[in-house]
């Protein structure tokens, strides 16, 4: 029957959110570093976020190689915004969240005037990979940092307080999760010592936050 051909609401999204293109105008990104806890707290806070969100999302989740593929095509069936691991440079787009590949850190790049993701090797300077603390690096070297909203979610050690404070401190805006909800208090944690969290807030609280500060 022709008539239940798009009534399954979740095919439905997929036909609607894989049309289109949308370049990266207004210039913002989120990037939000993870680690233990973070594929049931990004469950929670990704389907928040809206058709038409003006920014991409780039996401450091602390995982081995091989995992971050189906991680990313999970996310994708339940989002309204097309999720994608990153296995090669691509174009940053609007609508659209980018999990960086295990077994590798993600940098952005420019090419003729459009900014990109890429993976590159794990680098020997950081402990944890994907490396949040390079993914808050690499955003300041490419985006104005008042255009950067930093999420720290669970997950233990320090990694990225260093970077992510420093988005704070040159007019970029920060999230920590707050003891509350983190599976792990270490990194958001790190974030608050560091004075680089804009507001604290519990992970159900977050995507309202980041709607209220892209939209």
């Amino acid at each position: 029957h022709h008539e239940n051909i798009l009534s399954d609401e979740g095919e439905r999204r997929k036909v609607l959110k894989h049309r289109i293109v949308h370049t990266n105008e207004s210039g913002k990104i989120v990037i939000i570093g993870v680690s233990t806890g973070g594929p049931s707290t990004l469950d929670r806070i990704l389907p928040e976020i809206p058709v038409n969100f003006p920014a991409p999302i780039v996401i450091a989740q602390h995982m081995p190689p091989f995992f971050t593929g189906p991680f990313a095509k999970r996310l994708d069936s339940i989002c309204n915004l097309t999720v994608t691991e990153v296995t090669k440079p691509m174009e940053l787009q609007d609508e659209n969240i980018y999990i960086g590949k295990g077994g590798t850190d993600i940098i952005f790049g420019d090419r003729s005037g459009r900014s990109f993701v890429m993976p590159k090797p794990e680098s020997a300077e950081f402990h944890w990979h994907p490396s949040v603390e390079l993914l808050g690096r690499t955003a300041l070297d490419h985006y104005k940092a008042e255009k950067i909203v930093g999420v720290m979610l669970t997950g233990m050690g320090n990694d990225g307080a260093v970077s992510f404070s420093e988005i704070k401190k040159k007019g970029g805006k920060t999230i920590a999760e707050s003891e509350e909800t983190a599976v792990v208090f270490g990194m958001p944690k790190e974030l608050i010592a560091h004075k680089g969290a804009s507001i604290t807030l519990p992970s159900y609280k977050v995507g309202a936050q980041i709607k209220r500060w892209i939209l």
